[in-house]
C-alpha cells in the first residue's frame, strides 16, 4: 500500500436530501432565484455545485436535511414552474463526507484521489465538490461505511 494523504479530518453530515435541478436555460440570475426560494422558507443547504451540461444548460446539486423534505418538495414544484429545468429529482437518504485540509490547496489531484478511493471499492459517489481547503462526496447512506473504508484507504486524519 502506498502512503496515505494526511488530512485535518472527516466531517459527516447524515439525515439528508441531494436534490438536483438540471437542464435549465442559464440567465444571470436563475440560480439565485433557486436558492433564495429556500432561503426565504429557512431551509439551509449543505452542499452546493453548480455547473453547466455539454449542451451549456445549467445544473445545481444541493443537500436539504431529510426532515425538511415536505417543506422542500413544494419549493421544488415552484422551480420547476419558473425554471422549467428538464430534470428535478431528490435522493434520500444521503450523506456529505467531507474530507478538510490543511493546506489543500498546494496538493494536487486530491479529488482524483477521492474518486479513487471511492472507485475502488466500487462506489459512485452522486456528486463530488472541492472548495480550497476541502472536498466534498455525497453518497448514498447504506454505503456510508464502505466510502469511509476506502477513503481510509487513501487518506488519514485524527479520530
Amino acid at each position: 500500500m502506498s502512503e496515505r494523504i494526511p488530512c485535518g479530518g472527516l466531517v459527516e453530515k447524515g439525515d439528508h436530501a441531494l436534490v438536483e435541478v438540471l437542464g435549465f436555460v442559464p440567465k444571470p440570475g436563475r440560480p439565485c432565484g433557486i436558492l433564495e426560494l429556500f432561503g426565504r422558507a429557512g431551509i439551509a443547504l449543505s452542499y452546493l455545485s453548480v455547473g453547466r451540461d455539454a449542451g451549456g444548460l445549467t445544473g445545481m446539486s444541493f443537500c436539504v436535511r431529510t426532515d425538511e423534505l415536505a417543506r422542500h418538495r413544494l419549493i421544488l414544484d415552484e422551480v420547476r414552474r419558473r425554471y422549467d429545468p428538464r430534470t428535478v429529482t431528490a435522493t434520500a437518504p444521503v450523506v456529505i463526507l467531507t474530507l478538510y485540509g490543511p493546506h489543500f490547496l498546494e496538493r494536487t489531484s486530491l479529488a482524483c484521489q477521492v474518486f479513487g478511493a471511492l472507485c475502488s471499492g466500487g462506489l459512485e459517489p452522486h456528486t463530488v465538490a472541492s472548495s480550497v481547503n476541502s472536498i466534498s462526496a455525497v453518497v448514498d447512506t447504506h454505503v456510508r461505511d464502505a466510502a469511509v473504508a476506502c477513503l481510509r484507504e487513501t487518506f488519514t486524519w485524527p479520530e
